[in-house]
C-alpha cells in the first residue's frame, strides 16, 4: 500500500501552454494605414459570403458598407481604440476586380503589407501611398471626390 501512495505522490503533472488563435496584425507607423489595411482585409473577406449578382443595379453604384470598431484590447498598439471603415460600391469594385482577373487573396496580400507613402502629394493635398509590391496606388479622397467617383464609376464600369 505504501508503494502505491509513493507512486501517486511522485506522478508528474503536465503543464499546458494556452494557444491563442493566430490573427493577422496590421502594423504601420501611421494609424490611418493600419485602419486601411484592416478595412481592406475585413471588406474583402465579408464579400466572399455574398453571391455575385448576374447584373449590377443602379443602387450598387451608390451603396457602401460601414463598420464601426471599438478596439478595447486586441492589437491596441497598432490600431486606434475606436475607428470606422467605410467601403464605397463594394459589389461594383469586386466585379471590376473579377473582370480584370485580380484574385481576392492577391489583392488583400498586396494591400495588407504596409503601403509606402509617395513623395509628392496631389494638387488637392491628398495623401498618396503605393502598395509594397507596387501594383496599387492608394489615394485619400475628400467628400467631393467621393461624389465625383460615384458619377465616374457608373460611366467607367461598362468599358
Amino acid at each position: 500500500m505504501s508503494s502505491v501512495m509513493e507512486s501517486l505522490a511522485s506522478t508528474k503533472t503536465k503543464r499546458f501552454k494556452v494557444k491563442h488563435p493566430k490573427r493577422k496584425l496590421f502594423r504601420s507607423n501611421d494609424p490611418l494605414l493600419s485602419v486601411f489595411m484592416w478595412g481592406v482585409n475585413h471588406c474583402v473577406k465579408e464579400l466572399q459570403h455574398v453571391n455575385v449578382p448576374v447584373m449590377l443595379m443602379p443602387d450598387d453604384f451608390r451603396s457602401y458598407s460601414k463598420v464601426k470598431i471599438d478596439n478595447h484590447s486586441f492589437n491596441k498598439e497598432n490600431l486606434p481604440s475606436h475607428f470606422k471603415v467605410k467601403e464605397y460600391c463594394p459589389i461594383v469594385f469586386r466585379n471590376l476586380r473579377e473582370r480584370f482577373g485580380i484574385d481576392d487573396a492577391d489583392f488583400v496580400n498586396s494591400l495588407t503589407k504596409s503601403p509606402k507613402p509617395m513623395e509628392n502629394p496631389g494638387k488637392s493635398g491628398a495623401k498618396f501611398h503605393i502598395s509594397a509590391d507596387k501594383l496599387y496606388v492608394i489615394k485619400t479622397l475628400t467628400s467631393e471626390e467621393v461624389e465625383e467617383m460615384h458619377s465616374l464609376l457608373k460611366q467607367y464600369h461598362p468599358y
